[in-house]
C-alpha cells in the first residue's frame, strides 16, 4: 500500500498516509470543495463480479474542463469504473451523479444521451464496416443534428489519415489508426465527459505518443477527460489531477505533477 499524496500549491511534492486527517476544505475524493460542484461526483462505488467485489466504495470527482487520470495495475478495477460510469456494471452500492443528476438507474444509452461517451478499451471498432459509418455511428444520437456533416469534416482535419482511408473497413487499419478512429467516433458524439479506457494498449511507443498529443489537444479545448491507463507516466504527465487504484481501492491522489514526482507513486508504477 502506497501513501495518499495531496496537491499542494507550494509544495509539488508531499504525501501523506491514507488515512491521515484530511487538509481543511479537501472532499473525500481529493478534490478542492471551493471549486463547486463536479460535473461527476461518484460516491461510496461498489460493485462486483459474482460474490468477488471489485470496487471498495470508491469517492472520484472530475470538475468541468478537467483532464483527470486514474492508473494503477492491471486488475485493480480500473475498466470496472468506466463501465460503472456508462452504465455497463451495475453498482452494489455508492452513487453516481452527472451534472447534479443521480445516474443509479439510467441505462447506458440514457448516459450517452446526457454526453458520457466512452472510447472502449482495444478499440472496438466496426471492423466490417467503412471508416466513414464508423464516424458517423458516433452521432446516431445527434441524428436530427444538422451540424453532422460539418462536425465529420472537422474529424477528418483533426485525423487526416482516417479521411485518406475513409472508404476502407475499418477492420484494415492499424492499431493505431483504429485509435484515432475509436476516439473520432466517441467525439462525433459530442461528449460532456470523455471516457478513455488504456488508449495505448497494444500500441507502438511512437503511436502513443501521438495518441497522447491528440488528447492533450483535447484537454486545451476544454473537453472534460477521464483516461484509465496501465501508462501511468503518459497519463499523469498531461493531467491535472490524478488517482491511484491498487486493488479495488483509491490509495492515492493528487495533481498530475505531484504524483508523477512522489517517490512511492514512481517505485510502484514508474520503473523506480
Amino acid at each position: 500500500m502506497i501513501t495518499t499524496v495531496t496537491a499542494d500549491p507550494q509544495t509539488q511534492q508531499r504525501a501523506r498516509p491514507a488515512d491521515a486527517p484530511r487538509p481543511a476544505g479537501e472532499r473525500a475524493d481529493g478534490t478542492d470543495a471551493a471549486r463547486g460542484t463536479p460535473l461527476l461526483d461518484l460516491k461510496g462505488i461498489r460493485t462486483g463480479y459474482g460474490r468477488i467485489e471489485a470496487l471498495h466504495g470508491l469517492d472520484v470527482a472530475i470538475h468541468p474542463g478537467e483532464t483527470v487520470a486514474l492508473v494503477g495495475a492491471n486488475g485493480a478495477g480500473k475498466s470496472t469504473l468506466l463501465k460503472v460510469i456508462s452504465g455497463l456494471q451495475p453498482l452494489t452500492g455508492g452513487t453516481v451523479t452527472f451534472d447534479g443528476e443521480n445516474l443509479n438507474r439510467r441505462k447506458a444509452a440514457d448516459r450517452v444521451h446526457r454526453g458520457i461517451v466512452q472510447v472502449p478499451e482495444g478499440r472496438q471498432v466496426f471492423a466490417g464496416l467503412s471508416v466513414e459509418d464508423n464516424l458517423m455511428l458516433g452521432a446516431f444520437s445527434r441524428r436530427r443534428d444538422k451540424g453532422v456533416a460539418d462536425d465529420l469534416e472537422a474529424m477528418y482535419r483533426r485525423f487526416p489519415i482516417l479521411k485518406e482511408k475513409r472508404r476502407l473497413h475499418a477492420g484494415n487499419l492499424s492499431g493505431g489508426q483504429q485509435q484515432m478512429l475509436a476516439m473520432g467516433r466517441a467525439l462525433m458524439a459530442k461528449p460532456r465527459l470523455l471516457l478513455l479506457d488504456e488508449p495505448s494498449m497494444g500500441l507502438a511507443p511512437l503511436i502513443i505518443e501521438e495518441i497522447f498529443g491528440i488528447i492533450t489537444e483535447l484537454k486545451r479545448e476544454g473537453i472534460t477527460i477521464f483516461v484509465v491507463e496501465q501508462n501511468a507516466s503518459e497519463a499523469l504527465a498531461i493531467a491535472d489531477r490524478g488517482y491511484v487504484l491498487e486493488t479495488g481501492d483509491i490509495v492515492a491522489t493528487g495533481s498530475g505533477q505531484t504524483l508523477l514526482n512522489d517517490d512511492s507513486v514512481k517505485a510502484a508504477y514508474l520503473g523506480g
